[in-house]
């Protein structure tokens, strides 16, 4: 379970399975991708842990592929025009287009 947010790539979840592939695990083993914005790659390690410890998994792998941090996200401004007004007067809805790096 990776997690990954940032899609840049245009790969999205097939990067985890190529990433696999390339670590030699065998196409098997199912692989998935976790998407929790700033925290992907511990949401990954959460389920991971949870799945083990409730014996759907007798081993696992978890991580992260990115730091939101050092992701250049656009400012509102880039987003001209592409915004659903009704978002920008919510109160906690507007907080959800502020750049997290």
């Amino acid at each position: 379970v990776i997690g990954k947010v940032l899609g840049d790539s245009g790969m999205g979840a097939t990067q985890v399975r190529i990433a696999s592939l390339c670590a030699g695990i065998p196409e098997t083993v199912p692989c998935t991708t976790v998407n929790r914005q700033c925290s992907s790659g511990l949401q990954a390690l959460g389920q991971v842990a949870a799945s083990v410890k409730a014996g759907f998994y007798d081993v696992g792998i978890a991580g992260g592929v990115e730091s939101m941090s050092f992701d250049k996200m656009p400012g509102m401004e880039a987003w001209k025009g592409q915004i659903n007004k009704e978002a920008l007067r919510h109160k906690k809805a507007k907080g959800c287009f502020i750049s997290i790096g």
